[in-house]
């Protein structure tokens, strides 16, 4: 029988190989004005839609809405493993990180701590300002062009 832990990371590896077919069916499902094309403009136009569907954090957190939320953190996962050649990645050794049994984006320059797209999505409801996503995907953006350029420098 295998322990909590290897069901997780298998669990894990089911959930990425399901990636593409669940952004589909996410992209499919939207309306197509939304051009979601994985672009960072494109988390703009994906945040005014979570906004106009989800007044609360409660609202997006129902079990109803489960699929759905995990959708909406696949699709700007992606845009940040795309954008800034990240990868995915699931802490399960690491009981007291924040992000413990989150799937998360790692980058390689240390610059950029892990991004985890839930957070970002549910924090956006929550704040409500429609550009929230964005402009965290901006600021790491940023970050790890100053890195490259440092590193660049010496």
């Amino acid at each position: 029988m295998k322990s909590d832990h290897e069901a997780n990371k298998d669990l894990f590896q089911y959930w990425l190989m399901e990636m593409e077919d669940r952004l589909d069916e996410l992209i499919e499902k939207l309306p197509k004005e939304l051009q979601l094309n994985y672009s960072p403009d494109s988390l703009l136009r994906l945040e005014s839609w979570i906004l106009e569907n989800y007044a609360t954090v409660g609202d997006i957190l129902k079990d109803s809405e489960k699929t759905m939320l995990d959708s909406l953190a696949r699709y700007v996962g992606e845009v940040y493993r795309r954008k800034l050649k990240g990868k995915w990645k699931l802490y399960l050794d690491e009981p007291d990180n924040v992000f413990y049994e989150l799937p998360v984006i790692v980058v390689e320059t240390e610059s950029v701590p892990p991004i985890c797209p839930l957070t970002e999505v549910t924090a956006s409801v929550d704040r409500r300002r429609g550009e929230y996503i964005y402009n965290l995907f901006r600021k790491k953006m940023k970050r790890m062009e100053e890195k490259l350029n440092e590193e660049r420098g010496r």
